[in-house]
């Protein structure tokens, strides 16, 4: 399957393709069942969030489980789906909150700053307050900071920081990512 993110848009059929191609025709079955195209904006966003439920969200939150026993982890969630492009990625795709799309929020490149909104830059704030604590004493916590609690594997529902400009706190990852499907589909 060859498929031109610069002249078409992806299509319903490419979502089938690709799932098939990354599951086989069984587990393709399954999966698309359980991420419906119908219930994303598009089959594009549909494709994204298997691909990172799968294979970003499912290892991050096992990496978490397995350094939380041993020390003191802070994990957390990049949540602002129109942070600003800063990569040259050709093409039509809405990429929402993408891997490294919090990186001018941390390094804070005056170019890209120029296209925040007052909201991004509080969370930009609020993250490099978050980096600087850590950086000094062990754990993100700070004055004036919103409280992040350590990710306990053991706890119920270990805690996960959401950074997004319209709400900045604990989320269910597990949930949030549909790990116990994924799971279940080992």
């Amino acid at each position: 399957m060859r498929y031109d993110a610069v002249n078409r848009p992806f299509t319903e059929g490419d979502y089938d393709r690709a799932l098939t191609t990354a599951f086989g025709a069984r587990l393709a079955q399954k999966v698309r069942a359980e991420y419906p195209p119908a219930a994303f904006p598009s089959p594009a966003l549909a494709w994204a969030t298997v691909v990172t439920d799968r294979m970003w969200a499912r290892g991050t939150h096992a990496q978490h489980t397995v350094l939380g026993r041993h020390v003191p982890v802070y994990a957390y969630e990049f949540a602002d789906r129109d942070a600003p492009m800063y990569l040259p990625l050709p093409g039509r795709f809405d990429f929402g909150a993408y891997h490294a799309g919090d990186t001018p929020y941390l390094f804070e490149d005056a170019e890209v700053r120029k296209r925040f909104t007052p909201a991004q830059l509080r969370l930009s704030d609020t993250m490099t307050g978050y980096w600087a604590a850590f950086a000094r004493t062990g754990a993100p916590d700070g004055p004036g900071l919103p409280a992040w609690k350590a990710y306990l594997p053991a706890s119920h529902s270990p805690h996960t920081q959401s950074l997004a400009p319209d709400r900045i706190g604990p989320v269910d990852y597990a949930r949030g990512h549909n790990l116990r499907f994924w799971h279940r589909l080992s």
